[in-house]
């Protein structure tokens, strides 16, 4: 009657607390408890035992330590033990994937019986292996509302085991940490709620299982509220019955009624269900046997704890220990101390008759079953080609990106900070306590705006932590970032009071955005004054994709949807988590994520690096968006020949005549949707001075249609020269009253010859034929225009109206009055007019002429900015949650205007055009919907609606020289664009998907 109470009421409360899991499954199985064949037995199970002698069948209940990180004659000794023995298996622990590849197959060639091969791999083969891929820990996995992602990952983690020859992992950890001062499972749980625990659990089991790996669940029956390390001692559960049964076991148990393959006991002393004063529950036939196996109905393998730690070990001798293990119920004995005495224990306690000869036969058929179903009856050898590509593989590296994305926490928000928005009204900068300025969360973040970087160290003087106070005042949000932390509470987490005053001192002067890649439990180490900052994100861990993801997040690339795993604190309980908002800015991803395999995008990287090599460029930076996703941003080669300063993605190239789109016909766009510009009104009405010239009646239509037969252009610096030097007059070395404009490094020209740039362009000859005819100098109009318009230079318009908003921090106008000339390409040697190398200025003659502010070239950027810019446009106007456009203007704006006279253009964009007006820049492929431009430089920017997708191509072909037409004369812009599509094409073809 005791024993149908102690199952009964539990599981009374497990319904009432804990509803049911749902009965969905991941992979589209039905599952249900395990069911196995009588005994065990099967054809290939009794002729295998057969062949054993009982020496034998002893071995094969060992599974013994090896690691891969030793010398060869460690390897040896292993292998002699195997050969030696006939052992049941291995467990492998520290070192390198091949060597393990390599010796798990030397082991199993002198194996008799095929090994059992097994490991940790809790959070993926780099709990153990170096070169691996470290998925996120449990912690964070807790934190994840989509288990579908945790079975993805159990599957992956389950796949790269297969290719390594492992049959057995030791994961899932089932451990309900319910105490924040746990120091051996801690992050190594999904959390403190049993329920969420089950349901990461079984989703990993799944994911494990169906990938053909025995799951282990541990450490049973539950190590989460300990306060001891059983690798030390021996911890002490001191709780009673019904509260293990209704926290603890609630995980197994579902587990098990799921199908578990096998549980690992864990080395407790648990005085509810073994009186043995001492006794772990390893060995414990209460536990072990009537609680695991009759009363939960297990029959899967049960697996001890390692059995050399000191747990157990400093209790019983080697021999005694792995026999007492075995009376338990255990049926693999890991990690025997001696395994010569373990074998010669258990044989001779046998022939004494302390123990039935068949409890060995029993357990060892079993152990030989699940060999089978492991598939070691028909064992391959392994292959070491391609391994460490097989065990790195995106789709992994891209389930890592997104688990962790999925994990991040925001558990306050005060005033809505995340994501950050309003880019225009804040001075933003970042603080990375314990960690260098520029480091990878400030690399991100400086992708979606102008941030002021800052670092200090975690053990900061007074004085330097008064200082960095009162820099940061001058800031309207300080993101602070805690680095260099620790997963262990013995550390304090890695937080320490130097840093906890810091942030507070900060939060009273600023607003706050506290990214802490850190255990949540570090929060505890915060007292109640946390709520003075406004915003909080858990990141959980350390590391690029944790530091990339969160950046992304503060400023609302994706949305935050994690809850916390456990309580963190006094204020922020287990299930803690606001949801957050996306603002509609790109992600920074992998091709993966848009159904690319990133193999298909190898040929841009060889011709982008044989484009160098044809010298038709230094050095380049490509962009590509597809479906919001920056999938591509990659740079190659130098700024120049010379080969002493490597391209970054945060140097900023000249875009040259991209101006005429980025800037003057977004101006135009916007200008429009205010109703302050009607582009079917003539130059004269926004131009008076061009009343009674030939340019009276051209309308701004047909102007940025490139349809007002205006003259291409007009070499207006020619003038200023005499031969080979400057009409005296015009130019001065330095910058005086009479010569304020700036041309180039140490050159400037009149005040007054800007007048006679535009008398020169008002006096010229209009093209007898009014049919389509490129013109630099209608954009040079429309820059003036739109400074009528508007009262300001068309430098500080977009500035006002687009980058300050959008966040584009290299995109403008003038570049050497901003950023060191050591960020900025340099485009010609110029021997001809300016005579120096250009860099920092524009290379268009007329812009400069113009002090580098016109309508159709002066605009630079890194491709990163620009890529946002035609993302913007892709979007029909939005970007970042504001509406820059009104879509139709979008619409208008990108469309072809003068069909009918074969012109292909559309408002300021150029488009691909039909039969001879076929344009040769873009790629074939590229839809008549497509728009964007060009560059004299050798730039390229374009979108296109029916593929969601952005091409930015930056290079300065025109280093050294100008008159280097390789680049347009082995179509690299168009192939590489080309290339995109081609992948894309591939990609449906095979039916790439994203699991």
């Amino acid at each position: 009657m005791r024993r149908f109470f102690l199952i009964f009421f539990p599981l009374v409360i497990l319904i009432v607390i804990f509803p049911g899991l749902p009965a969905e499954t991941y992979s589209g199985n039905e599952r249900n408890k395990a069911e196995y064949p009588p005994g065990y037995s099967t054809p290939w199970v009794d002729s295998v035992f057969a062949s054993l002698d009982l020496e034998q069948r002893i071995a094969q209940l060992l599974m013994i330590r090896v690691h891969t990180d030793r010398d060869k004659e460690y390897y040896n000794e292993m292998v002699r033990l195997v050969r030696r023995y006939n052992l049941g298996g291995v467990a492998f622990f520290r070192g390198n994937p091949l060597e393990q590849l390599l010796l798990t197959n030397r082991m199993q060639s002198q194996a008799q019986t095929p090994l059992l091969v097994a490991i940790d791999a809790e959070w993926g083969l780099s709990m153990r292996l170096d070169s691996t891929i470290a998925f996120p820990r449990k912690m964070a996995l807790g934190a994840i509302a989509d288990e579908r992602l945790i079975y993805n990952m159990g599957h992956e983690i389950g796949q790269q085991l297969k290719r390594l020859g492992v049959h057995i992992s030791f994961a899932p950890v089932l451990d309900v940490n319910n105490n924040p001062d746990n120091p051996v499972i801690n992050f190594r749980s999904f959390g403190e709620r049993p329920q969420n625990v089950a349901r990461k659990g079984l989703a990993y089991m799944q994911g494990l299982q169906d990938a053909g790996i025995i799951a282990c669940g541990k450490h049973f029956p539950g190590h989460g509220d300990t306060d001891a390390d059983s690798h030390h001692t021996l911890p002490l559960l001191n709780h009673t019955v019904e509260e293990i049964k209704a926290i603890h076991l609630y995980p197994f148990l579902q587990l098990i009624n799921n199908g578990l393959h096998s549980v690992m006991i864990a080395h407790l002393e648990i005085p509810a269900l073994e009186g043995e004063e001492g006794l772990a529950a390893t060995l414990s036939h209460r536990i072990v046997t009537d609680l695991l196996k009759n009363e939960m109905g297990f029959e899967g393998l049960v697996i001890t704890d390692a059995l050399d730690m000191r747990g157990v070990s400093d209790y019983f001798e080697p021999g005694e220990l792995e026999l007492r293990a075995l009376m338990a119920g255990n049926d693999i004995l890991l990690l025997p101390a001696d395994v010569p005495k373990a074998i010669n224990t258990i044989k001779t306690s046998i022939r004494q008759g302390l123990i039935d000869e068949e409890l060995v036969n029993r357990t060892c058929k079993k152990i030989l079953y699940f060999k089978e179903m492991a598939g070691l009856d028909n064992f391959n050898y392994l292959m070491p080609d391609r391994l460490f590509e097989d065990l790195n593989n995106n789709m992994a590296n891209m389930l890592k990106k997104q688990l962790t994305e999925a994990s991040l926490t925001l558990v306050r928000n005060e005033n809505n900070l995340i994501p950050v928005t309003d880019l225009s009204n804040k001075r933003i900068a970042a603080l990375s306590v314990g960690e260098y300025p520029g480091n990878t969360f400030h690399q991100m973040l400086a992708n979606y705006a102008p941030v002021s970087l800052y670092g200090i160290d975690k053990y900061h003087t007074p004085q330097r932590a008064y200082q960095m106070v009162q820099q940061l005042k001058e800031y309207d949000l300080v993101i602070v970032s805690v680095h260099n932390n620790s997963y262990f509470v013995r550390d304090d987490y890695g937080i320490n009071g130097k840093t906890v005053g810091l942030i507070y001192s900060i939060a009273r002067d600023n607003d706050v955005v506290l990214s802490l890649f850190a255990n949540p439990y570090s929060i505890a180490f915060f007292d109640d004054e946390i709520l003075s900052i406004e915003s909080i994100l858990v990141a959980h861990e350390e590391g690029q994709v944790f530091e990339e993801a969160a950046a992304q997040a503060i400023f609302g690339a994706f949305p935050l949807q994690g809850s916390l795993s456990v309580s963190a604190g006094n204020h922020f309980p287990a299930g803690k988590g606001l949801l957050s908002s996306p603002a509609g800015r790109i992600r920074f991803g992998m091709p993966e994520e848009t159904g690319i395999p990133a193999e298909l995008l190898k040929d841009i990287d060889s011709m982008a690096i044989r484009g160098i090599k044809n010298r038709a460029y230094p050095g380049c930076q490509i962009a590509i968006i597809k479906d919001g996703v920056m999938i591509y941003n990659r740079s190659f080669g130098y700024h120049t020949y010379d080969s002493l300063s490597p391209v970054l993605t945060t140097d900023i190239y000249d875009l040259a005549s991209i101006t005429k789109t980025a800037a003057t016909t977004a101006a135009a766009m916007r200008l429009v949707d205010k109703g302050l510009l009607d582009i079917d009104k003539p130059l004269s009405h926004y131009l008076p001075w061009l009343t009674g010239t030939n340019k009276e009646h051209i309308n701004l239509r047909e102007m940025m249609a490139h349809q007002g037969r205006l003259a291409s252009w007009i070499p207006f610096y020619r003038e200023t020269m005499i031969e080979d030097q400057y009409a005296e007059g015009i130019y001065h070395w330095q910058r005086t009253g009479d010569y304020p404009v700036q041309v180039a490094h140490n050159l400037y020209i009149n005040k007054g010859y800007q007048d006679t740039i535009y008398a020169q362009l008002a006096a010229s000859e209009l093209l007898e034929e009014n049919s389509y005819t490129y013109s630099d100098l209608g954009f040079i109009l429309m820059g003036d225009i739109i400074a009528q318009v508007t009262g300001m230079g068309i430098d500080q318009y977009i500035d006002r109206e687009f980058i300050r908003p959008l966040g584009l921090s290299t995109m403008g106008y003038l570049p050497a009055n901003r950023f060191s000339t050591r960020r900025i390409v340099p485009t010609e040697n110029d021997t001809r007019w300016r005579k120096q190398v250009i860099h920092g200025h524009v290379h268009d003659p007329a812009a400069a002429m113009l002090g580098g502010v016109a309508g159709h070239a002066g605009l630079f950027s890194n491709a990163t900015d620009l890529a946002i810019m035609m993302q913007l446009l892709l979007n029909e106007g939005s970007y970042g949650g504001e509406q820059y456009f009104n879509q139709e203007t979008v619409n208008e704006f990108t469309s072809v205007q003068f069909l009918e006279n074969n012109n292909r253009r559309a408002l300021g964009f150029d488009k691909p055009g039909t039969g001879a007006d076929r344009n040769r820049i873009p790629a074939p492929c590229a839809s008549p919907a497509s728009f964007g431009h060009t560059g004299f430089t050798g730039t390229m920017a374009w979108a296109d609606p029916e593929e969601n997708l952005v091409f930015v191509f930056l290079s300065n072909r025109t280093y050294p020289d100008q008159h280097n037409t390789t680049i347009s004369r082995d179509s690299i812009r168009t192939n590489i664009h080309q290339a995109i599509y081609d992948a894309i094409s591939r990609s449906e073809i095979t039916g790439t998907t994203i699991r």
